[in-house]
């Protein structure tokens, strides 16, 4: 079992192109056309630009006002792993609305009063913004990238009378609501609408499969700003950080299976169907081999968080659920995110065994307040294309270089920022061989690359 899965990862990366196996054996149509984001306005003829994967050209958007907050926004594709830019990156603007109510044939808005930030009291605006980084095939993120902000809105809507309770100037101090004898805050409502939005996303995806191909999987970073607050919801190993001159701050956890192993564990070890005969839920310091039976060895099992020892018996010859092969974990040695969409038709290299009822959509949901320590503070998300490859801390410093030589007016310094992270994160193509190198020597990405830059405040 060890030789044949030691070898499964390449052959995966070979088989798990974009939707090459389903096209040739699946007459399904897509539900999406394949292309870059609306924002970049790309004709058919600029997308196959897009695509070379020997010059990978660093895209910016041609109009720097059709994103949000005057955001900055880099993409590339990658060297060669697959033959389409499979990120994709959304922002969108959409409002809470406050019910109307009807008085005889006509319909009359609530008398309004003004929210906290002297808006009107009828609508709350929520600015949206994803990126979707996909693998073994470019239809999941596609659809995500369509859909996923309208579920958003539809959730919010559906909780919006607590909201606009909270949000009005009768509230509690706290910002909260009674109901059902507990306090409820507008952070839990939205948390909720956000968590509830991924879950029926990737419901979807499972019910469209019916009718149409929708190959592969994507992880998925959202950020809204909504009230005053910006929430954060993470699955997969796409990354925020929030940086000001001074100090840089990691916004999201990434979600591999070796941050989420005591979920994944436990999982296995109450079903044990799901990994089969081969794989163990145990965790050890290193292989196991035949010379080890009968010998205390280390180990970790799945309510553990520390290593203890075990006598090894023949169960410990089999593969870990979760196992570090250069330096990235992987589950049953095949996927290295553990939360996102798709990936319903993933297996387990030659077997019968399917990853999808250990993976997860629901996202990890963090909540920062907008009201201080903002003023010269940027967000950063990206594909792990960039974080693969550059530090946070140097992520921090290329903002920073690039916006202290731009003027404040310009409005494109956003995207010049975007465009020299991508680019430092991609390097340049290594003369005769099918590399790229960064400018310190060492090995560029050869993963697609999302960047956005999005000011958190006024003086950035």
């Amino acid at each position: 079992m060890w030789g044949k899965l030691q070898g499964a990862i390449d052959r995966f990366s070979k088989i798990a192109q974009p939707g090459e196996e389903q096209e040739a054996t699946n007459s399904k149509p897509r539900k999406f056309t394949y292309g870059r984001p609306e924002f970049l306005q790309l004709n058919d003829d600029e997308v196959q630009v897009c695509q070379d994967i020997y010059t990978r050209p660093i895209i910016v958007p041609r109009d720097e006002m059709l994103l949000l907050r005057t955001a900055g926004y880099a993409e590339v594709i990658n060297g060669g792993k697959s033959k389409l830019n499979e990120d994709q990156s959304t922002s969108k603007q959409f409002f809470i609305k406050k019910k109307s109510v009807r008085n005889g044939a006509a319909s009359t808005e609530i008398p309004l009063e003004p929210i906290p930030d002297g808006g009107p009291m009828n609508e709350i605006p929520v600015t949206y913004f994803a990126i979707f980084d996909g693998h073994a095939g470019p239809d999941a993120a596609v659809m995500a990238s369509k859909l996923l902000h309208k579920l958003i809105e539809e959730k919010l809507n559906g909780v919006k009378d607590f909201i606009f309770e909270i949000a009005g100037p009768t509230k509690g101090q706290l910002g909260e609501s009674k109901h059902d004898s507990k306090s409820i805050s507008i952070h839990s409502l939205v948390i909720g609408a956000l968590e509830q939005s991924f879950i029926s996303m990737d419901q979807q995806i499972i019910d469209e499969k019916q009718n149409y191909t929708i190959s592969g999987g994507c992880a998925v970073i959202v950020a809204l700003f909504l009230l005053g607050k910006l929430y954060i919801a993470n699955a997969g190993d796409c990354r925020a950080i929030y940086c000001n001159k001074k100090v840089t701050v990691q916004l999201s956890n990434d979600m591999t299976p070796h941050y989420e192993r005591q979920r994944i564990m436990i999982q296995a070890m109450t079903r044990p169907e799901l990994i089969g005969e081969d794989f163990t839920y145990n965790e050890y310091t290193r292989r196991i081999t035949r010379n080890d039976i009968g010998k205390r060895i280390l180990y970790r099992g799945p309510m553990m968080t520390g290593w203890s020892y075990k006598v090894a018996d023949e169960d410990d010859l089999k593969v870990p659920l979760i196992f570090k092969l250069g330096g990235k974990s992987r589950l049953m040695q095949t996927i290295g995110v553990s939360r996102g969409f798709g990936d319903h038709d993933l297996r387990v290299f030659d077997s019968r065994i399917y990853l999808k009822p250990l993976l997860s959509a629901v996202p990890e949901v963090k909540v920062f307040d907008l009201k201080s320590n903002v003023e010269d503070a940027v967000l950063v998300m990206a594909s792990d294309g960039l974080w693969d490859v550059i530090t946070t801390e140097d992520v921090r410093t290329t903002v920073y270089n690039v916006l202290n030589q731009s003027r404040k007016d310009d409005p494109k310094r956003f995207n010049a920022v975007a465009q020299e992270l991508v680019m430092q994160a991609r390097g340049t193509p290594i003369h005769g061989m099918n590399g790229w190198t960064k400018k310190d020597g060492t090995a560029g990405s050869f993963d697609d690359i999302t960047v956005l830059v999005i000011p958190l405040g006024d003086g950035v």
